[in-house]
Protein backbone atom coordinates (compact mmCIF):
# COMPACT_ATOMS: atom_id res chain seq x y z
CA UNK A 1 0.00 0.00 0.00
CA UNK A 2 1.14 3.82 -0.47
CA UNK A 3 2.81 4.99 2.19
CA UNK A 4 0.55 8.57 2.24
CA UNK A 5 -2.72 5.78 1.71
CA UNK A 6 -1.76 4.55 4.90
CA UNK A 7 -0.96 7.11 6.66
CA UNK A 8 -4.43 8.65 5.57
CA UNK A 9 -6.33 5.27 7.21
CA UNK A 10 -4.92 5.11 10.18
CA UNK A 11 -6.04 9.09 10.39
CA UNK A 12 -9.76 8.14 9.31
CA UNK A 13 -9.92 5.08 11.12
CA UNK A 14 -8.10 6.67 14.30
CA UNK A 15 -10.86 9.45 14.41
CA UNK A 16 -13.50 7.13 14.35
CA UNK A 17 -11.88 5.23 17.05
CA UNK A 18 -12.58 8.59 18.67
CA UNK A 19 -16.04 8.55 18.24
CA UNK A 20 -16.55 5.93 20.75
CA UNK A 21 -14.90 7.53 23.25
CA UNK A 22 -17.14 10.66 22.56
CA UNK A 23 -20.53 8.78 22.25
CA UNK A 24 -19.96 7.14 25.49
CA UNK A 25 -19.12 10.32 27.28
CA UNK A 26 -22.29 11.94 25.49
CA UNK A 27 -24.61 8.91 26.60
CA UNK A 28 -22.97 8.10 30.31
CA UNK A 29 -25.46 8.90 32.83
CA UNK A 30 -24.88 12.04 35.03
CA UNK A 31 -23.05 11.75 38.27
CA UNK A 32 -25.20 10.96 41.37
CA UNK A 33 -24.15 13.91 44.00
CA UNK A 34 -23.84 11.92 47.46
CA UNK A 35 -24.46 13.86 50.78
CA UNK A 36 -24.10 17.24 47.95
CA UNK A 37 -21.17 19.55 49.64
CA UNK A 38 -20.71 22.99 48.00
CA UNK A 39 -17.41 23.35 46.24
CA UNK A 40 -15.68 25.33 49.20
CA UNK A 41 -11.71 24.98 47.65
CA UNK A 42 -11.09 27.09 44.60
CA UNK A 43 -7.64 26.55 44.48
CA UNK A 44 -4.68 24.31 44.80
CA UNK A 45 -3.74 25.30 48.03
CA UNK A 46 -7.03 24.46 49.76
CA UNK A 47 -5.79 22.10 51.26
CA UNK A 48 -3.63 24.11 53.62
CA UNK A 49 -6.02 27.05 53.69
CA UNK A 50 -6.65 27.74 57.21
CA UNK A 51 -9.49 26.37 59.46
CA UNK A 52 -12.34 27.75 60.17
CA UNK A 53 -13.82 25.58 62.80
CA UNK A 54 -17.72 25.18 63.47
CA UNK A 55 -19.38 26.77 66.81
CA UNK A 56 -20.59 24.45 69.50
CA UNK A 57 -18.29 21.63 69.19
CA UNK A 58 -17.86 18.41 67.19
CA UNK A 59 -20.63 16.66 68.99
CA UNK A 60 -23.58 17.06 67.55
CA UNK A 61 -25.80 14.42 68.43
CA UNK A 62 -29.59 15.48 69.79
CA UNK A 63 -28.58 18.89 67.45
CA UNK A 64 -30.80 19.66 64.27
CA UNK A 65 -27.89 18.56 61.43
CA UNK A 66 -26.63 22.18 59.94
CA UNK A 67 -24.10 21.50 56.59
CA UNK A 68 -22.82 25.05 58.31
CA UNK A 69 -21.41 23.21 61.39
CA UNK A 70 -19.41 20.85 59.00
CA UNK A 71 -17.85 23.11 56.25
CA UNK A 72 -14.74 23.89 56.16
CA UNK A 73 -12.12 25.33 53.70
CA UNK A 74 -9.55 23.33 54.98
CA UNK A 75 -9.99 19.75 53.89
CA UNK A 76 -8.69 18.24 56.72
CA UNK A 77 -11.04 20.08 59.03
CA UNK A 78 -14.01 19.15 56.63
CA UNK A 79 -12.70 16.14 56.90
CA UNK A 80 -12.36 15.66 60.76
CA UNK A 81 -15.60 16.98 60.54
CA UNK A 82 -17.32 14.47 58.68
CA UNK A 83 -15.95 11.68 61.11
CA UNK A 84 -16.81 13.45 64.28
CA UNK A 85 -21.08 13.54 63.00
CA UNK A 86 -20.35 9.32 62.26
CA UNK A 87 -19.88 9.53 58.35
CA UNK A 88 -18.96 6.49 56.80
CA UNK A 89 -15.71 6.77 55.30
CA UNK A 90 -16.81 5.72 52.43
CA UNK A 91 -19.38 8.30 51.89
CA UNK A 92 -16.05 11.32 53.33
CA UNK A 93 -14.16 9.85 50.19
CA UNK A 94 -17.08 10.17 47.78
CA UNK A 95 -17.68 13.76 49.12
CA UNK A 96 -14.03 14.81 48.98
CA UNK A 97 -13.56 13.35 45.69
CA UNK A 98 -16.57 14.93 44.43
CA UNK A 99 -15.09 18.10 45.22
CA UNK A 100 -11.64 17.82 44.45
CA UNK A 101 -12.31 16.41 40.86
CA UNK A 102 -14.59 19.87 40.59
CA UNK A 103 -12.06 22.01 41.51
CA UNK A 104 -9.48 20.13 38.85
CA UNK A 105 -11.91 20.22 36.34
CA UNK A 106 -12.20 23.45 36.68
CA UNK A 107 -8.90 24.29 36.68
CA UNK A 108 -8.59 21.96 33.57
CA UNK A 109 -11.03 23.63 31.78
CA UNK A 110 -8.91 27.04 32.16
CA UNK A 111 -6.33 25.09 30.43
CA UNK A 112 -7.83 24.65 26.90
CA UNK A 113 -7.49 26.84 24.04
CA UNK A 114 -9.67 27.79 21.98
CA UNK A 115 -10.21 25.67 18.62
CA UNK A 116 -9.92 27.31 15.68
CA UNK A 117 -12.76 26.74 12.84
CA UNK A 118 -11.34 23.67 10.58
CA UNK A 119 -10.68 24.60 7.12
CA UNK A 120 -10.92 21.77 5.10
CA UNK A 121 -8.74 22.97 2.64
CA UNK A 122 -5.50 23.45 4.14
CA UNK A 123 -3.18 20.92 4.30
CA UNK A 124 -0.21 19.08 5.30
CA UNK A 125 0.60 17.65 8.70
CA UNK A 126 0.47 20.31 10.60
CA UNK A 127 -2.86 20.95 9.36
CA UNK A 128 -3.51 17.44 11.46
CA UNK A 129 -2.12 18.24 14.26
CA UNK A 130 -4.05 21.67 14.21
CA UNK A 131 -7.39 19.89 13.81
CA UNK A 132 -6.70 17.88 16.78
CA UNK A 133 -6.40 21.45 18.74
CA UNK A 134 -4.42 21.17 22.12
CA UNK A 135 -5.03 17.57 22.36
CA UNK A 136 -1.14 16.98 20.39
CA UNK A 137 0.22 20.58 21.63
CA UNK A 138 3.04 19.78 23.50
CA UNK A 139 3.16 22.74 25.85
CA UNK A 140 -0.40 21.86 27.05
CA UNK A 141 0.01 18.12 27.15
CA UNK A 142 2.93 19.23 30.26
CA UNK A 143 0.40 21.63 31.84
CA UNK A 144 -2.26 18.66 31.88
CA UNK A 145 0.16 16.28 33.25
CA UNK A 146 1.45 18.34 35.97
CA UNK A 147 -2.16 19.13 36.87
CA UNK A 148 -2.66 15.41 36.82
CA UNK A 149 -0.02 14.74 39.51
CA UNK A 150 -0.98 17.65 41.51
CA UNK A 151 -4.31 16.27 42.24
CA UNK A 152 -3.03 12.74 42.42
CA UNK A 153 -0.90 14.26 45.26
CA UNK A 154 -3.68 15.99 47.18
CA UNK A 155 -5.76 12.88 47.14
CA UNK A 156 -3.45 10.97 47.88
CA UNK A 157 -2.68 13.67 51.14
CA UNK A 158 -6.03 13.94 52.17
CA UNK A 159 -7.15 10.22 51.43
CA UNK A 160 -4.23 8.49 51.77
CA UNK A 161 -5.31 6.49 48.64
CA UNK A 162 -4.22 6.55 44.81
CA UNK A 163 -7.13 7.89 42.40
CA UNK A 164 -8.02 5.13 40.25
CA UNK A 165 -8.49 7.16 37.18
CA UNK A 166 -6.98 6.97 33.72
CA UNK A 167 -5.58 9.43 31.81
CA UNK A 168 -7.84 11.35 29.00
CA UNK A 169 -5.54 10.91 26.12
CA UNK A 170 -8.10 13.25 23.86
CA UNK A 171 -7.69 15.68 27.40
CA UNK A 172 -11.44 16.46 26.25
CA UNK A 173 -10.98 17.62 23.22
CA UNK A 174 -13.87 16.55 20.45
CA UNK A 175 -12.29 16.97 17.14
CA UNK A 176 -15.69 16.58 15.70
CA UNK A 177 -16.99 19.78 16.80
CA UNK A 178 -14.83 21.62 14.23
CA UNK A 179 -14.98 19.12 11.63
CA UNK A 180 -18.90 18.74 12.20
CA UNK A 181 -19.45 22.08 13.16
CA UNK A 182 -22.14 22.72 9.65
CA UNK A 183 -24.05 20.47 11.47
CA UNK A 184 -26.88 20.61 14.40
CA UNK A 185 -25.86 18.51 16.85
CA UNK A 186 -28.44 15.37 16.63
CA UNK A 187 -26.88 14.68 13.38
CA UNK A 188 -23.31 14.99 14.36
CA UNK A 189 -24.60 11.99 17.10
CA UNK A 190 -26.18 9.96 14.05
CA UNK A 191 -22.86 10.59 11.57
CA UNK A 192 -20.51 9.27 14.30
CA UNK A 193 -22.57 6.32 15.67
CA UNK A 194 -23.20 5.54 11.77
CA UNK A 195 -20.06 5.69 10.86
CA UNK A 196 -18.44 3.85 14.22
CA UNK A 197 -20.80 0.81 13.00
CA UNK A 198 -19.41 1.11 9.03
CA UNK A 199 -16.05 1.74 10.01
CA UNK A 200 -15.61 -1.35 11.67
CA UNK A 201 -16.82 -3.01 8.74
CA UNK A 202 -13.51 -1.33 6.88
CA UNK A 203 -11.15 -2.78 9.65
CA UNK A 204 -13.01 -6.41 8.93
CA UNK A 205 -12.49 -5.52 5.16
CA UNK A 206 -9.07 -4.82 5.81
CA UNK A 207 -8.39 -8.39 7.87
CA UNK A 208 -4.83 -9.28 9.45
CA UNK A 209 -1.34 -8.18 7.69
CA UNK A 210 -1.36 -6.37 3.98
CA UNK A 211 -4.59 -6.99 1.89
CA UNK A 212 -4.49 -8.03 -1.42
CA UNK A 213 -6.56 -7.37 -4.27
CA UNK A 214 -9.75 -9.17 -3.10
CA UNK A 215 -9.57 -7.49 0.67
CA UNK A 216 -8.53 -3.62 -1.31
CA UNK A 217 -12.22 -4.66 -2.83
CA UNK A 218 -13.85 -5.49 -0.05
CA UNK A 219 -12.56 -2.17 1.71
CA UNK A 220 -13.72 -0.30 -1.64
CA UNK A 221 -17.00 -1.50 -1.32
CA UNK A 222 -17.84 -0.99 2.80
CA UNK A 223 -16.03 2.73 2.15
CA UNK A 224 -19.00 3.29 -0.58
CA UNK A 225 -21.90 1.32 1.92
CA UNK A 226 -21.10 4.12 4.89
CA UNK A 227 -21.33 6.69 1.96
CA UNK A 228 -24.62 5.70 1.13
CA UNK A 229 -25.93 5.77 4.18
CA UNK A 230 -24.25 9.06 5.30
CA UNK A 231 -25.88 10.23 2.30
CA UNK A 232 -29.32 9.24 3.53
CA UNK A 233 -29.11 10.81 6.70
CA UNK A 234 -27.65 14.22 5.01
CA UNK A 235 -28.74 17.22 2.83
CA UNK A 236 -26.93 17.09 -0.74
CA UNK A 237 -25.25 20.38 1.05
CA UNK A 238 -24.28 18.47 4.13
CA UNK A 239 -23.41 15.52 2.15
CA UNK A 240 -21.11 17.53 0.06
CA UNK A 241 -19.54 19.26 3.27
CA UNK A 242 -18.99 15.80 4.79
CA UNK A 243 -17.14 14.42 1.97
CA UNK A 244 -14.76 17.33 1.84
CA UNK A 245 -13.60 16.97 5.37
CA UNK A 246 -13.59 13.21 6.11
CA UNK A 247 -13.97 11.30 3.37
CA UNK A 248 -10.42 9.23 2.24
CA UNK A 249 -9.78 11.66 -0.86
CA UNK A 250 -9.97 14.67 1.08
CA UNK A 251 -7.68 13.19 3.67
CA UNK A 252 -5.49 11.80 1.13
CA UNK A 253 -5.37 15.19 -0.71
CA UNK A 254 -4.73 17.26 2.85
CA UNK A 255 -1.64 14.56 3.08
CA UNK A 256 -0.40 14.85 -0.44
CA UNK A 257 -0.37 18.52 -1.19
CA UNK A 258 1.13 20.11 2.25
CA UNK A 259 3.62 22.73 0.22
CA UNK A 260 0.87 23.52 -2.12
CA UNK A 261 -1.48 25.49 -0.06
CA UNK A 262 -4.30 25.69 -2.23
CA UNK A 263 -6.91 28.11 -1.77
CA UNK A 264 -10.72 27.11 -0.91
CA UNK A 265 -11.94 27.18 -4.54
CA UNK A 266 -9.12 25.10 -5.26
CA UNK A 267 -9.32 22.63 -3.03
CA UNK A 268 -12.90 22.08 -4.01
CA UNK A 269 -12.10 21.79 -7.68
CA UNK A 270 -9.41 19.06 -7.19
CA UNK A 271 -11.14 17.41 -5.15
CA UNK A 272 -14.20 17.21 -7.12
CA UNK A 273 -12.21 15.88 -10.22
CA UNK A 274 -10.62 13.39 -7.61
CA UNK A 275 -13.43 12.22 -5.78
CA UNK A 276 -14.99 10.87 -9.36
CA UNK A 277 -12.07 9.28 -10.16
CA UNK A 278 -11.55 7.74 -6.79
CA UNK A 279 -15.01 6.76 -7.07
CA UNK A 280 -14.15 4.43 -10.28
CA UNK A 281 -10.92 3.11 -9.77
CA UNK A 282 -10.53 3.04 -5.93
CA UNK A 283 -7.52 4.77 -3.84
CA UNK A 284 -7.28 1.42 -2.64
CA UNK A 285 -5.64 -0.04 -5.61
CA UNK A 286 -3.69 -2.81 -5.59
CA UNK A 287 -2.99 -3.38 -9.22
CA UNK A 288 -3.94 -5.68 -11.69
CA UNK A 289 -2.59 -7.54 -14.52
CA UNK A 290 -5.49 -7.13 -17.00
CA UNK A 291 -3.83 -5.05 -19.47
CA UNK A 292 -7.10 -3.36 -20.87
CA UNK A 293 -8.06 -2.59 -17.12
CA UNK A 294 -4.25 -0.75 -16.34
CA UNK A 295 -5.06 0.96 -19.92
CA UNK A 296 -8.59 2.34 -19.11
CA UNK A 297 -6.85 3.32 -15.83
CA UNK A 298 -4.20 5.14 -17.11
CA UNK A 299 -6.80 6.97 -19.63
CA UNK A 300 -9.13 8.03 -16.82
CA UNK A 301 -5.59 9.46 -15.01
CA UNK A 302 -4.27 11.82 -18.06
CA UNK A 303 -7.95 12.57 -18.14
CA UNK A 304 -7.96 13.78 -14.31
CA UNK A 305 -4.46 15.53 -14.93
CA UNK A 306 -5.99 17.16 -17.83
CA UNK A 307 -9.54 18.59 -15.84
CA UNK A 308 -6.95 19.74 -13.21
CA UNK A 309 -4.82 21.08 -15.29
CA UNK A 310 -7.49 23.19 -17.14
CA UNK A 311 -8.76 24.28 -13.39
CA UNK A 312 -5.50 25.05 -11.70
CA UNK A 313 -3.69 26.94 -15.34
CA UNK A 314 -0.25 25.78 -15.93
CA UNK A 315 2.08 27.24 -13.27
CA UNK A 316 -0.55 26.48 -10.57
CA UNK A 317 -0.92 23.29 -12.18
CA UNK A 318 3.00 22.61 -11.70
CA UNK A 319 2.84 23.61 -8.00
CA UNK A 320 0.45 20.84 -7.72
CA UNK A 321 2.43 17.97 -9.29
CA UNK A 322 5.55 18.62 -7.73
CA UNK A 323 4.02 18.76 -4.27
CA UNK A 324 2.37 15.65 -4.48
CA UNK A 325 5.76 13.83 -5.81
CA UNK A 326 7.64 12.39 -2.62
CA UNK A 327 10.79 12.86 -3.82
CA UNK A 328 10.18 16.41 -4.10
CA UNK A 329 8.95 16.76 -0.62
CA UNK A 330 11.97 14.89 0.33
CA UNK A 331 14.28 17.75 -1.14
CA UNK A 332 11.74 20.15 0.33
CA UNK A 333 12.64 19.28 3.78
CA UNK A 334 16.11 18.64 3.44
CA UNK A 335 16.18 22.74 1.84
CA UNK A 336 13.94 23.72 4.83
CA UNK A 337 16.07 22.24 7.53
CA UNK A 338 19.21 24.20 6.13
CA UNK A 339 17.01 26.98 6.49
CA UNK A 340 17.18 27.54 2.31
CA UNK A 341 14.27 29.20 1.21
CA UNK A 342 11.48 27.16 -0.44
CA UNK A 343 12.96 28.13 -4.17
CA UNK A 344 16.02 26.25 -3.03
CA UNK A 345 14.27 23.00 -3.12
CA UNK A 346 12.24 23.73 -6.07
CA UNK A 347 15.82 23.89 -7.75
CA UNK A 348 17.30 20.80 -6.88
CA UNK A 349 13.82 19.22 -8.15
CA UNK A 350 13.79 20.82 -11.45
CA UNK A 351 17.56 19.91 -11.98
CA UNK A 352 16.68 16.47 -11.09
CA UNK A 353 14.24 16.42 -14.15
CA UNK A 354 16.76 18.12 -16.61
CA UNK A 355 19.56 15.36 -15.78
CA UNK A 356 17.06 12.50 -15.96
CA UNK A 357 15.96 14.05 -19.43
CA UNK A 358 19.55 14.34 -20.24
CA UNK A 359 20.46 10.59 -19.86
CA UNK A 360 17.32 9.77 -21.94
CA UNK A 361 18.85 11.54 -24.63
CA UNK A 362 22.12 10.42 -24.05
CA UNK A 363 21.17 6.08 -23.91
CA UNK A 364 18.71 7.10 -27.00
CA UNK A 365 21.59 8.28 -29.19
CA UNK A 366 22.28 5.52 -31.52
CA UNK A 367 25.34 7.37 -32.83
CA UNK A 368 27.18 7.13 -30.02
CA UNK A 369 29.20 4.33 -28.95
CA UNK A 370 29.17 2.42 -25.25
CA UNK A 371 32.68 3.83 -23.83
CA UNK A 372 30.73 7.58 -25.22
CA UNK A 373 27.52 6.74 -23.33
CA UNK A 374 29.34 6.24 -20.49
CA UNK A 375 31.44 9.31 -20.51
CA UNK A 376 28.47 11.22 -21.03
CA UNK A 377 26.60 9.77 -18.34
CA UNK A 378 28.64 10.26 -15.68
CA UNK A 379 29.61 13.95 -17.18
CA UNK A 380 25.60 14.62 -16.64
CA UNK A 381 25.74 13.32 -12.90
CA UNK A 382 29.12 14.79 -11.98
CA UNK A 383 27.76 18.54 -13.13
CA UNK A 384 24.64 17.56 -11.87
CA UNK A 385 26.03 16.73 -8.23
CA UNK A 386 28.13 19.90 -8.21
CA UNK A 387 24.89 22.26 -8.92
CA UNK A 388 23.05 20.47 -5.89
CA UNK A 389 26.03 20.69 -3.71
CA UNK A 390 26.24 24.48 -4.56
CA UNK A 391 22.78 25.17 -4.20
CA UNK A 392 22.37 23.10 -0.78
CA UNK A 393 25.63 23.36 0.93
CA UNK A 394 27.80 20.66 1.64
CA UNK A 395 25.99 19.44 4.82
CA UNK A 396 22.88 19.63 3.03
CA UNK A 397 23.92 18.35 0.22
CA UNK A 398 25.15 15.33 1.66
CA UNK A 399 22.39 14.64 3.91
CA UNK A 400 20.05 14.41 0.72
CA UNK A 401 22.44 12.30 -1.39
CA UNK A 402 21.96 9.61 1.56
CA UNK A 403 18.53 9.01 -0.30
CA UNK A 404 18.94 10.78 -3.75
CA UNK A 405 19.07 6.94 -5.38
CA UNK A 406 17.72 8.22 -8.64
CA UNK A 407 21.44 9.69 -9.24
CA UNK A 408 22.38 5.88 -9.86
CA UNK A 409 20.06 5.79 -12.45
CA UNK A 410 21.89 8.21 -14.78
CA UNK A 411 25.11 6.95 -13.96
CA UNK A 412 27.24 4.74 -11.77
CA UNK A 413 30.45 4.41 -11.52
CA UNK A 414 32.12 0.92 -12.61
CA UNK A 415 33.55 -0.83 -9.71
CA UNK A 416 37.42 -1.43 -10.11
CA UNK A 417 37.85 -5.03 -11.11
CA UNK A 418 40.06 -7.22 -8.57
CA UNK A 419 44.13 -7.12 -8.90
CA UNK A 420 44.73 -10.27 -11.04
CA UNK A 421 47.39 -13.10 -8.95
CA UNK A 422 49.80 -12.16 -11.86
CA UNK A 423 49.60 -8.27 -11.25
CA UNK A 424 50.10 -8.85 -7.53
CA UNK A 425 53.51 -10.71 -8.78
Amino acid sequence: MKPLLVISLALNLGLVAGIGVILNKRSAPAPVAVAAAPVVAKTANAVSKAAVAPSGGTNLVGQKFDWRSVESEDYKKYIANLRAIGCPEATIRDIILADVNKMFADRKQALKKPVEKFKFWETGVKSMAKMMGGALDEEAIKQRQALAAEKRAIIKELLGIEPDEKPDLMAGFNPFDTMLDFLPADKQTKLMELMQTMQAKQMKALGDGAPDADGMKNMQKAQKEMEDEIAKILTPSEFEDYQLRLSQTAMMLRMQLGGFSPTEQEFRDIFKYQKAFDDQYSMFDAGTDDKAEQDKRKAAQTELDTQIKATLGDQRYADYQREKDFEYQSIAKIAEKQGLPKEAGVKIYDMKAVAQEQAKAIRNDKTLTGEQRQTALAGIRAETEKAMQETLGEKGYNAYKKNAYWLNTIYVEPKAAPASDDAAQ
